[in-house]
């Protein structure tokens, strides 16, 4: 979300004045982020967000708009993507995708309360319910077991050397678990869930955002992502108050299975190691440097620290309630 490419004000009113939205008011490029350009516009009737998308091609793209407006439709709070008056959604500015989508007012919550937990987990328990019907919209998931698994050597001296082992034999342990979730509830997953893709309005769950990451995936996995980082504590175990909010707002759309409280522990173990190796594999980019090499990096140890926690004690009882 940062601004990429440049529009001038002609060349933002050529591109509003295809969709009926009135008159255009204003519009602010939105620094913050490191994928895509993001506009703030402003029109006589609505707030919008204007996205032109700097990696992923035309190919892409028509997935999360498609994935965004289902989501809207069903009822899960979402940026609507916006058509024009001739009904498309997808845009070309400048030689790259864009599109618009309705702004969602709010932001961020820290500290994140049980509250906020329950809330999100009603809105990802009706994702899930949802998208586990949207067969025709498939997206793979470019960082699952086969990703992980080859970059463990790249990222190997990277980390602590008490815990090289602790990766290696993650990794064997993970595997375990993608044979298991084969057989476990699948659907459209959020994929990257966290604190900071949740914006709230005077305590209440405005929206769901960033879906860049939604893939094709199993349901239990996006679960464990999210309680993985909404729940814990600075030692990395979870918070039972939190977890057990976030499970029964979860439960009121789409209660677990037996077979998916059997396969939690793994679940959460290979959630925090597919986080802990996306970090290690930025740092690893970032020491081999060139114009893909990101410019700031999040701690890799946050991760360690929880997939021990979770491999001591993946707290069973607080999701089977």
């Amino acid at each position: 979300m940062s601004v990429y490419t440049e529009l001038t004000l002609q060349e933002m009113q050529d591109f509003t004045k295809q969709f009926a939205l009135g008159d255009l008011n204003s519009f602010q490029g939105v620094d913050a982020g490191v994928e895509n350009t993001t506009y703030f516009v402003s029109f006589e009737t609505t707030e919008t967000v204007l996205q032109i998308f700097e990696e992923q091609g035309f190919d892409e793209i028509p997935f999360f708009i498609e994935l965004n407006r289902r989501l809207s439709e069903d009822g899960v709070p979402v940026a609507t993507p916006i058509a024009n008056q001739h009904g498309d959604r997808l845009f070309t500015i400048k030689n790259k995708p864009a599109a618009l989508f309705t702004r969602i007012q709010g932001s961020t919550l820290d500290p994140i309360s049980m509250n906020a937990c329950q809330q999100i987990g009603v809105a990802l328990g009706q994702m899930h319910a949802a998208t586990q019907h949207y067969h025709d919209l498939t997206r793979e998931n470019h960082r699952w077991n086969t990703w992980w698994e080859s970059n463990v050597e790249r990222v190997l001296d990277l980390v602590p050397k008490a815990h090289q082992e602790t990766l290696k034999d993650q990794v064997s342990r993970s595997k375990l678990f993608v044979d298991s979730a084969q057989m476990l509830p699948t659907g459209i997953i959020h994929g990257d869930l966290f604190c900071d893709n949740a914006l709230f309005h005077k305590g209440k769950l405005a929206g769901i955002i960033d879906f860049y990451n939604a893939c094709n995936g199993c349901l239990l996995f996006d679960l464990a992502v999210t309680i993985n980082d909404w729940c814990s504590d600075p030692t990395g175990r979870l918070q039972a108050d939190k977890t057990e909010a976030l499970m029964s707002g979860y439960h009121q759309h789409r209660p677990l299975i037996a077979d998916e409280i059997d396969c939690w522990p793994l679940a959460v173990e290979t959630a925090a190691l597919r986080f802990w190796m996306l970090r290690l594999v930025a740092l690893a980019r970032k020491r081999e440097g060139g114009p893909q090499a990101p410019p700031h990096v999040k701690d890799p140890n946050d991760f360690l620290e929880i997939l021990v926690a979770r491999r001591l004690d993946p707290q069973c009882q607080l999701i089977s309630r």
